[in-house]
Order: C-alpha cells, then structure tokens, then sequence
C-alpha cells in the first residue's frame, strides 16, 4: 500500500508545471546593460560585447540563427554570438581593431522563453580609439521593379581603406549609418537569400555612391533589381488602330535609354509596309496623348465660347401682370458665362469643377494602351515598363500579314542587344448597330435625320459640313487638316501622320 502511494506522488512530480489560469506573459524582453557602455573607450581588443536581459531568452531566434541576430559594423572578423540564461556574448573573431568606432546592433529577433520579440532594434556605439564622427549617411533600399521598399537587406558602405560598414533594413526600407569617418564610399544594398553575409551574384542588389565630409548627413536611396544576364526578346506587336502599332517583351526595359535608339521596322511579303516615325517609351507614350487630349478639349473650349457669341438673345417676355412696380423689384442677376470644356465659366485655361470628370474632346485622340503603365498604390517613383509604341506614316492593310522586327532594346539591368521578330495582324471589329433615335430612325435626331445636328446636315456642327467643327472643315481643329490638333498634325500628332481611318481602338 506504501509502495503504490509513494510511486503516485512521484508521477505527480514529475508532471509539474504552471499553474493553469495564470495571466499570460505579453511583455517582448528588456534590454537592462550592455559591456561596454555606450560611448565607451574599449582597451581590451579581445574582450567579449554582452547584453543583459530582465528575463529568460530562448535560444532560437525569430529568422535565421543566433549569429544572424547581431551586426557587428565595420566587419573586421567573423561574428560569433553565444546564448547565456538572461544575456548573449558577441566574439570577434580576431579581436576588434583599434583606433576605429564599432556599432554592434542587436536586431528585433530576439525573444523570451514565450516567444515574445524585442520591440526595436538596439545599437551600441563604442571606440578602440578616437572619437566618434559626427557623420550619418541614410536612405531607403527599394525594389526598382515594383517600387516597394525592400525589407531586412543587406547594406555595405566599403570605404577606400576597403573597410566595410554593415546596416540592415527596416520594415520601410531604410538604412542608417552613423559616425563613418569622411571619405568615398560605395553602397552595395541586396537580398541575402542564402543569409551568408556575403553578395551572391543570383541575388537581387542595387549600387550606389557616395562622399562623405565631416559633420555631413546624406540620403542615399538603393534602388535594386533581380540578377539578370539575358536580353530582352520581343513577344507580340498589337495594332492600336491603323497607324499606331505596340511591342511588347519579356523583361522590363531601361526608360533611360531613348526609344530613338531602337529599331523597329515593319516588312511584308507582297508589298511595302509602313515606316515607322515615332517611338515611345510606353510611360512617354500616354503622357503624350494626355497632352493631345489636353490641346483637343481646349479647342472644343473655343468652338462653345464661338457657338455661344454667335447664338441669337431671345427677346425678354412681356409683363402679362401690369401692376408690378418694376422699382421695388429686385435687380436680375446678369447671366452666367459659357461653360469652357473643363464645365468652368469662361475660362479656356480654367479647371474641371471638384469631383468632376473633364469631358471628353470631340475630336478624336490617339488610342490608349490597355492596361497603361505598372502601378503600385503609394508608390511615386516611376516604374518600368515592357512596351514600346511606335506610329507609322501610313495605313495598315486590314486582316494583312506582317512582320515586326525590332533591334537595340536595352533591358533594365544594361543588357543590350535586345529585340526579335513577331507577326502583326490588324483586325476590323465589327460595327455595332446604330440605336433608334427618337424619330423612329437609325441614330436619328428628333426630326428623323441621321446624325443631325444643328443646321440639319449629317454629322454636322455650326458650320453644317459633314463632321465639321467651328471653322466648317471636316474633322477640322484650329489649322483645318482632318482630325488635326493644334500643331496641325493628323491626330494631335507631329510630323504629319496618316489619321486612322479604319476606326480601329476607338
């Protein structure tokens, strides 16, 4: 009977834990002491950094390993970090050198035995020797493809004594390095994938520079990319409407290089082909039919205020009553000014009201690319783009076999060379039925002519010619050339392109 209690009682110790219900332990660990202080002089090169805890701290860290929780800037000997109950101890390998100022950051990955993080990364500054500089350099490593910021990268300042000072990223993307003596520095930020501390070519990474004079503080932004040794290669041409043609590749092009400098021609096998006159980038190419749109709403802006000038004033209506005493009446308000094309009185230049769209011009524009340049919300950089547009100086052939070839297209990274061959088809849609109008006939006005407009000609404006603006030519702007902006180009566009014809991309 003593036997089987005793053996029950020390099953139930065996089992001993925390009491059930207790409150439950939210609180990250605190930093309470460092050796060496902050600011301090060290004499001992081969003395150990340690920081001291208020608790218990596990031994695994968030990410990585215990050697990947703390920096050791500038890197003059391999980092080991070893775990104590309440502290970890920093060696260099080597010992620290002397007459330099040492940072040791201890990142946010350490956590207690509840696995409660350290709130904020902690930085130690001491000296083997000398004073600290009063020197920053900062800035923000960012993605040059998305334009987002670039979190726990890896940053290198090498200076010309090739010194190099190590910094990470923050969840924003930014670096900081502080008390760097003056000189010329290289930054070299990247992905350390592998986590070895070192830049592998096949990870993504970004290169700056910089001179540092005494008392300085710089930003220097990191802008990086993905490893990439390989051209870019055309993938498609898509035809915008019969004179406007886009080419599309399989990698993001450089937009400091001109679109000038590449190639692109068109070749078909029965006949000629257009030549093509224009190129853009493709973020150049919708700020440039933002532009016509601009100058073609400015002309419908005139062709109103016209319209309004020439408008017949209807005579005021008789007073019926008699016994108004037109005296004690109230003065009328004199009338309001026509409306510009942005719905703002009078004013050619004026903007849209708040919370309104600009209205559309009436004359035609040049097509817009589906989709439009990358974006990424909060992001003001530019971004790359994959398409070129090209304008030609003729007409497409519709359901015509063609070729694109394409020469000299420079990638994102700097690999020229770029370029391919790929067929091009323009393709009709099909019209879609005109609706009735209110006469009874196909997009007819109330007086049943088709399309009428004022004056009763078809399609007409003020000056009743066929699609005629204020000045009566066809499709005319203010030099009178069909579909012509202000510059007197077909379309809004220079060098005297052929409009598109065909009603394709409208």
């Amino acid at each position: 009977m003593l036997a089987a209690l005793a053996l029950a009682w020390t099953s139930a110790c065996a089992n001993q834990g925390a009491p059930p219900g207790g409150p439950v332990d939210r609180r990250p660990p605190v930093l309470v002491r460092t050796e060496p202080d902050t600011f301090a002089t060290l004499t001992d090169m081969n003395a150990n950094v340690r920081f001291f805890f208020d608790e218990r701290i596990s031994e695994n860290v968030s990410a990585g390993q215990l050697d990947d929780a703390v920096t050791v800037s500038p890197r003059t000997g391999r980092v080991r970090v070893r775990h104590g109950r309440t502290s970890l101890s920093v060696e260099v390998e080597g010992g620290f050198r002397s007459g330099i100022v040492y940072r040791v950051t201890l990142l946010p990955m350490v956590r207690d035995m509840f696995g409660n993080e350290l709130r904020d990364p902690f930085e130690l500054v001491f000296s083997t020797g000398g004073e600290a500089p009063p020197t920053a350099l900062a800035g923000q490593v960012w993605s040059r493809t998305n334009g987002g910021a670039t979190r726990g990268a890896l940053v290198q300042a090498v200076s010309a004594d090739s010194l190099v000072y190590l910094a990470r990223s923050d969840q924003a993307g930014i670096y900081t390095f502080r008390y760097l003596p003056e000189g010329e520095y290289t930054i070299t930020a990247f992905e350390d994938v592998d986590r070895d501390g070192t830049l592998d070519a096949r990870e993504p990474q970004g290169f700056a520079s910089s001179a540092l004079a005494s008392g300085d503080t710089l930003l220097v932004d990191v802008a990086t990319l993905p490893y990439d040794t390989t051209a870019a290669v055309a993938m498609g041409a898509t035809a915008l409407d019969s004179v406007t043609i886009a080419l599309e590749f399989d990698d993001y092009l450089d937009v400091d290089v001109p679109a000038a400098g590449v190639v692109v021609a068109l070749e078909r096998d029965s006949a000629s082909a257009p030549r093509v006159v224009r190129l853009f980038h493709e973020r150049e190419y919708a700020a440039y039919v933002d532009q016509v749109a601009d100058s073609l709403a400015r002309l419908d802006s005139i062709d109103a205020a016209a319209a309004a000038a020439l408008a017949p004033v209807a005579p005021p209506a008789p007073d019926s009553t008699g016994a108004v005493d037109q005296a004690a009446q109230p003065r009328a308000a004199p009338p309001a000014p026509v409306s510009g094309a942005g719905g703002v009185a009078g004013g050619v230049d004026a903007a849209p009201r708040s919370g309104t769209s600009p209205r559309p011009p009436s004359r035609p524009v040049p097509p817009r690319l589906q989709g439009g340049p990358s974006t990424t919300p909060n992001v003001t950089r530019p971004l790359p783009t994959r398409r070129l547009v090209g304008m030609l100086d003729a007409l497409l052939e519709a359901e015509a076999d063609y070729r694109v070839q394409a020469s000299g297209v420079v990638n994102i990274n700097g690999v020229a060379g770029g370029g391919g061959e790929v067929e091009l088809v323009l393709r009709l849609r099909e019209a879609a039925p005109a609706p009735a109008g209110p006469g009874g006939a196909p997009g007819g006005d109330a007086g049943g002519a088709p399309n009428a407009a004022a004056g009763g000609a078809p399609n007409g404006a003020i000056g009743g010619a066929p699609n005629a603006a204020a000045g009566g030519a066809p499709n005319g702007a203010a030099g009178g050339a069909p579909g012509a902006a202000a510059g007197g180009g077909p379309t809004g566009g220079a060098g005297g392109l052929t409009p598109d014809t065909l009603g394709i991309g409208r």
